[in-house]
């Protein structure tokens, strides 16, 4: 038994230095391939337009941070199966155009840096490899909106919605009915007593109070007189 355990842990520890390795070289990969993409487009701007190249530089770094974040997104989002399905489509579309956009730059850059001429289709693909950047805002959008608690939301709202909207079709329906009449007459018959009540058109002013209550007369104002005369104070204070 003992063994069986010392084996377990043995094969969790491998595994995890395994997939850090692994996660290592993956990212070195993905860090290469982009610094070569990001070097191929800025060949495109002059080197004076410091803002348009900081911008595609940026976005350079986000397709390459694409290729990182699928396969996170793979492991912790998007496991339901639908989800999972597409987001693993879209994954694998990215890596194939990252890979011949990686080709393209290389090719590209040793063009123009050496006496290596290009082939054609190399030249002809140059103009449309930045389609990258939209292919990886598309791919993304798309995982959002099927994402799970999404779609539940959006179901739940038209569920309420399509609640209502019965709920008005009935309140609609029982107006018309006969009992729906009867409570019609019966709020619109309070509704005149209230509003035409005879107290509302009095023409006698209101008074504050019936009238008759008795007010009782305030107290005489009495005087008192000092208990110390005036000259045994003035000896006292001198």
């Amino acid at each position: 038994m003992s063994s069986l355990s010392d084996y377990d842990g043995k094969f969790e520890k491998n595994r995890d230095t395994a997939r850090g390795f692994s996660t290592a070289v993956y990212i070195g990969g993905v860090i290469a391939a982009s610094m070569l993409f990001i070097s191929f487009i800025l060949l495109a701007f002059p080197a004076d337009a410091y803002f348009t190249r900081t911008v595609m530089t940026v976005a350079g770094v986000m397709v390459g941070g694409s290729m990182l974040a699928f396969p996170y997104a793979l492991h912790h989002w998007a496991i339901t199966k639908d989800h999972r399905k597409v987001t693993t489509v879209l994954y694998y579309v990215e890596m194939a155009i990252i890979c011949v956009n990686t080709v393209v730059s290389f090719v590209s850059m040793l063009a123009k840096y050496s006496n290596y001429d290009a082939p054609e289709w190399v030249v002809l693909y140059e103009p449309f490899s930045v389609a990258s950047i939209i292919y990886t805002i598309f791919a993304w959008g798309t995982v959002f909106l099927l994402d799970p608690d999404h779609k539940l939301q959006a179901d739940e709202r038209d569920a309420d919605a399509r609640f209502a909207k019965k709920l008005a079709s009935k309140r609609e329906a029982f107006i018309d009915s006969v009992e729906g009449e009867d409570v019609i007459a019966a709020i619109a018959t309070e509704d005149v007593r209230e509003r035409y009540s005879p107290e509302r058109y009095r023409k006698t002013p209101k008074h504050f109070g019936s009238g008759q209550a008795s007010i009782p007369a305030p107290a005489p104002f009495v005087t008192k007189e000092a208990k110390v005369p005036l000259g045994q104070l003035d000896e006292g204070e001198s």
